[in-house]
């Protein structure tokens, strides 16, 4: 049995093993899902433990599993994003949000609305790891324009 502490899991043989960071991946589309679970993959600092197709399920497993980081497609289809952030930050305040848009006048909603990052779709592999790892320890929003980034304390 594993039981969560803090940032150290503990198995019941007593040895500590460092906590990997928890993903939950939100996208419509299964091509994308699979595209960023592949790109994390190969980090084992970090473990994608759920996907959800839309909003509703979004909620339904952050209630569940509780993840450490959310990846979330700022235009999911037939849901208002910006809402479903909202309810995510409501239900689990210390949950990172990392928005995937390349709209930035969604920007400012998202970060609004309780986004902890936002990226462009296009991001490559390490910068999304890096924006992941980013976001979990110093909990710093994370913007992304280009190859740049910016970091702004809470």
């Amino acid at each position: 049995m594993i039981t969560r502490s803090s940032s150290v899991f503990k198995e019941s043989t007593d040895s500590l093993v460092e906590d990997a960071i928890r993903v939950l991946v939100v996208d419509s589309s299964e091509a994308m899902r699979e595209g960023i679970r592949h790109m994390l993959a190969g980090d084992e600092s970090i473990k994608v433990v759920a996907e959800a197709r839309n909003g509703k399920e979004a909620l339904e497993l952050v209630e569940k599993i509780t993840p450490d980081i959310v990846i979330l497609d700022g235009s999911l289809r037939g849901t208002d994003s910006t809402k479903v952030i909202s309810y995510i930050k409501e239900c689990s305040p210390l949950v990172g949000i990392i928005v995937l848009n390349d709209q930035q006048s969604f920007l400012v909603p998202a970060i609004e609305n309780g986004a902890s990052g936002f990226l462009s779709g296009d991001v490559g592999r390490n910068d999304l790891i890096g924006a992941i790892r980013i976001v979990h320890l110093w909990r710093m929003v994370l913007f992304q324009q280009g190859s740049n980034f910016t970091l702004v304390k809470l």
